[in-house]
């Protein structure tokens, strides 16, 4: 496991007031008066984190006029239910990004199908002679009266294939000494 780090407070700017720090981060942070208190008297306001991670917040509270400092936490040992938590953290992790790329694929065809219905209209509205231009509306029937006529066969022959094997299947259940294989 990676090392985790906390952010804790060690002093404001020079041109940054503590009233003007505390009302920065209660707006950017969105925290309540309670927790930057806390901040300021020594906790941590964010949850422990790798180092790339704690760096950015770090920057953040730099960008509103406050110093923080890392402090490296020992993590502590896996417990079983702490493994399971973290399998479980990490298939969630999997299927959130699996569910955005979808997400993503899903925008990225309707923009395809949008563009691609947008360039056959004006190609049908350039070349209304043209009969290439190809019409993928589904608006009309379906004629399978020819297909069907082809397929009237088969829809006889498959269920009596059907019958006829689950005979001898019966036949072998119940005399499997008549089919020797």
């Amino acid at each position: 496991m990676s090392e985790q780090y906390r952010l804790l407070f060690a002093d404001l700017d020079k041109d940054q007031s503590l009233e003007q720090a505390t009302a920065a981060l209660q707006q950017r942070l969105k925290l309540a008066e309670q927790q930057v208190e806390a901040f300021f008297a020594g906790e941590a306001i964010f949850p422990a984190s790798e180092k790339t991670k704690a760096l950015k917040q770090a920057k953040v509270l730099a960008g509103l006029g406050v110093r923080a400092r890392l402090k490296r936490i020992a993590a502590p040992a896996q417990t079983p239910r702490a493994a399971t938590g973290q399998a479980d953290e990490q298939v969630l992790a999997a299927l959130d990004y699996i569910t955005s790329s979808l997400i993503r694929l899903e925008e990225r065809l309707d923009d395809m199908d949008q563009r691609f219905s947008e360039h056959l209209l004006n190609q049908q509205q350039s070349n209304h002679t043209d009969d290439l231009a190809l019409d993928l509306s589904l608006d009309e029937k379906l004629d399978l009266s020819s297909s069907s006529a082809s397929r009237q066969p088969l829809l006889i022959v498959i269920p009596l294939l059907i019958v006829l094997l689950l005979a001898l299947l019966g036949v072998s259940y119940f005399y499997p000494d008549l089919f020797n294989f």
